[in-house]
């Protein structure tokens, strides 16, 4: 995989040079799940299904899942009007990913971003780890809309709805326990707690 390396010309503007692409190396564990996370939307098919303040959300509950793994991007996520919002993830997560060429947007895997997901998940024993909860997240998320994830946010971690425009949302009339893997959901709020 080669990633345009960015240079500082003498007028602050970039240049581009080529080399390979170390994920180890070249990208945080962060960024890493990050990765891994859109490639699970495009591998599980819940592309179609996922929007903006759904990726966002996902991100949020695993950093919550994994505190202590994910602390460079749990710290970050602060109370926003549509719930948890992190400008890291915008920024340090997706923008990154991006300007390596490794994904499109917060949905969308380029071929080298692939590529290099799938190799990351064999070799980083952490990231296996993650990546279980990660697709069990997806699966359980994806059927939902934003507002059905807001419901459960705020009512598992109501200090995120302080500024939200939202926060009195009324539990969905179509949002059925049954509908959600509730005992996932209960491993939420338990290991968020760690």
């Amino acid at each position: 995989m080669v990633q345009k390396k960015e240079n500082q010309d003498g007028g602050g503007r970039e240049s581009m040079t080529e080399r390979k692409i170390d994920p180890e190396k070249d990208l945080t564990f962060e960024q890493r799940v990050t990765l891994d996370a859109i490639y699970r939307i495009n591998d599980l098919k819940a592309k179609n299904k996922m929007s903006k303040i759904k990726f966002e959300k996902l991100m949020f509950l695993l950093s919550k899942m994994y505190p202590s793994e994910l602390e460079g991007l749990s710290d970050t996520f602060e109370p926003d009007v549509m719930g948890p919002y992190s400008e890291f993830l915008d920024d340090d997560g997706l923008g990154r990913l991006q300007d390596m060429g490794l994904i499109k947007d917060y949905k969308e895997i380029t071929p080298e971003g692939l590529e290099i997901a799938k190799q990351t998940i064999q070799q980083d024993e952490n990231l296996k780890k993650i990546d279980k909860s990660l697709k069990e997240l997806i699966e359980t998320l994806s059927p939902l809309n934003d507002n059905d994830i807001l419901y459960i946010i705020y009512n598992l971690y109501p200090e995120y709805a302080e500024r939200s425009q939202v926060r009195n949302i009324s539990r969905p009339e179509k949002l059925e326990i049954s509908d959600l893997n509730y005992d996932f959901i209960k491993k939420l709020r338990e290991e968020g707690k760690r």
